[in-house]
């Protein structure tokens, strides 16, 4: 299968409006939905642990009102990321499986409420668990360069698209370093891609503050960004990179699914997480900037950043894709 390559700058101004925030808000939207199903199932099952006929009008209601809050973001979640809901939906339907076994061993009595509650979840939990199950054993119609060119464990995924970085010391050019960025769109939608670099001081590394490129349905690419150590400067230490995604919706193309990214934990908050009994560290993507002596000295301005596509899925193949 050839490999067509080309190169092209997407300027700032291709960006859309918003589009810096627009991930971090689709990632609170998950959070949300996902929250209300939890809310709306634990409001329903105390209800039904508060039944006490006759009078059952309040546990009905909240009952009803839980059951449809529950419902109603069950939906909006699926929609949004089937894949999500379906993890988050198997989780609560196991839950209850659960508990009425546990009721069940400790009555030493089979049938009544608990033990139809228990046998509606489990069906729950089987369907849900077969469709995680279909999704992780998908046959593959498009080839997954970023899984052949980097290890899993390097490679994140943020709102349709899987990345890894690292460094690389070019031969010959005006600059004696330079961050890879390998991009996989796993969508049928074309998606912004703004990487926001932060960590070092200027003193000791030149480096632009952001950059933006556009990524089309299913292609492949790889950015690649100039980076200037400046000659005698110690160690610069890490290169944070924070992605930020924007663009429409669209089918999932690729069905492999690698870790989800997760923004670095800033160290504030490690240290007010401790007051609250939480220990948490990590998160983000970075890498480590090495030491080079024999760097020249730095350009009044940094070359402009490349954005090389790798593969780029033929019309014939997107069909196939979209049909599987």
């Amino acid at each position: 299968m050839p490999i067509s390559t080309t190169t092209r700058r997407a300027a700032a101004s291709r960006r859309p409006r918003g589009g810096r925030n627009r991930s971090r808000r689709a990632q609170r939207g998950h959070v949300f939905l996902g929250l209300l199903v939890l809310l709306g199932l634990l409001a329903a099952g105390v209800s039904w642990l508060a039944w006490r006929p006759p009078d059952v009008g309040p546990a009905l209601a909240w009952l009803i009102g839980g059951l449809v809050v529950a419902g109603w973001s069950s939906l909006a979640f699926w929609r949004r990321d089937s894949f999500a809901a379906a993890k988050l939906l198997l989780f609560c339907t196991l839950m209850p499986v659960l508990f009425c076994l546990l009721w069940v061993i400790n009555a030493h009595s089979f049938g009544g409420p608990a033990t139809w509650v228990g046998g509606a979840s489990a069906v729950g939990a089987a369907l849900f668990a077969r469709y995680l199950w279909r999704e992780w054993r998908r046959v593959e119609v498009l080839p997954n360069f970023l899984l052949e060119a980097a290890n899993k464990d390097d490679i994140h995924e943020l709102d349709g698209l899987q990345f890894c970085a690292g460094l690389s010391r070019p031969e010959e050019g005006p600059v004696p370093l330079e961050l890879h960025v390998l991009v996989q769109s796993c969508v049928d939608a074309e998606r912004t891609l703004t990487l926001k670099l932060s960590g070092p001081s200027q003193t000791r590394v030149h480096y632009p503050d952001s950059v933006t490129v556009q990524v089309g349905p299913g292609e492949v690419g790889q950015l690649v960004v100039p980076l200037h150590l400046l000659p005698g400067a110690r160690a610069a230490g890490k290169l944070y990179l924070t992605p930020s995604i924007s663009g429409p919706g669209g089918p999932r193309l690729r069905y492999w699914r690698a870790k989800d990214y997760v923004a670095r934990i800033h160290p504030v908050m490690q240290v007010l997480g401790l007051f609250a009994g939480v220990i948490a560290w990590g998160g983000g993507l970075s890498v480590e900037l090495p030491v080079i002596p024999d760097a020249p000295p730095p350009r009044p301005q940094l070359p402009p950043e490349r954005w090389k596509v790798m593969w780029r899925p033929g019309l014939e193949q997107l069909q196939q894709a979209r049909a599987a």
